[in-house]
């Protein structure tokens, strides 16, 4: 099943600069080889649902 989803991954309490974090998370995204579309308030990625679901948890897992 092919899906669209737009997430919004942000760290907390790592002080007041979040942009290398994100930083990390677009980069995972990017390398998945999904489509992606990045914006000011979240990513879309699209791709078969396990494919999709994999790089949300590894980029979510990244920051935890």
């Amino acid at each position: 099943m092919n899906v669209l989803v737009a997430v919004c991954i942000a760290p907390c309490g790592t002080g007041d600069s979040y942009s290398p974090y994100v930083a990390q998370v677009v980069k995972i995204i990017r390398e998945s080889g999904l489509t992606s579309r990045t914006n000011s308030m979240f990513t879309e990625i699209e791709g078969e649902w396990d494919d999709v679901m994999a790089v949300v948890k590894k980029a979510t897992f990244y920051l935890a």
